[in-house]
């Protein structure tokens, strides 16, 4: 039986949260993670940093962890947040279909992008084509279009 997914506001998957802040502690330590802690309104710091996080979390809250850490330890530079945003996929995403991701073309992948953005997400479109041995990716209608730093990601 598939869980049920949340109705209202867009969310993603609690293994997201986790992986993002073992991303910045790799990368900045404790002080790291505490810096971005001390950044966040309390409401999405409460629910990002739950001792028990439900199966899904707020967009909302991982935007406001993305604002927080761009503000401290990635000090607003492309070069910091981005070593950031790699690792905290390969350990969420990639982590979570490694078998998948090991045993599938990168055609099968990028066709797929959709079906599997839908199993971790409540909302938005992510529309992918593939043209030879290149891919392409669109996320529309999604808050993470909405400021800089989610459409880097």
């Amino acid at each position: 039986m598939k869980p049920v997914r949340p109705a209202g506001e867009p969310m993603l998957k609690r293994y997201y949260v986790r992986a993002a802040i073992d991303a910045a502690r790799d990368l900045w330590g404790q002080e790291g993670v505490d810096d971005i802690r001390s950044r966040m309104a309390e409401p999405e710091r409460d629910e990002f940093l739950a001792e028990r996080l439900p199966e899904w979390i707020s967009i909302r809250a991982m935007i406001a962890w993305n604002f927080a850490l761009w503000e401290g330890p990635a000090r607003r530079s492309k070069i910091l947040y981005f070593p950031w945003l790699r690792l905290m996929t390969d350990l969420s995403f990639g982590r979570v279909k490694k078998l998948f991701l090991s045993m599938a073309s990168p055609e099968k992948v990028i066709r797929s992008a959709n079906e599997l953005w839908k199993e971790n997400h409540t909302a938005g479109e992510l529309e992918a084509e593939v043209d030879g041995k290149e891919g392409r990716f669109v996320l529309r209608q999604h808050p993470y279009t909405e400021t800089p730093q989610g459409r880097a990601g």
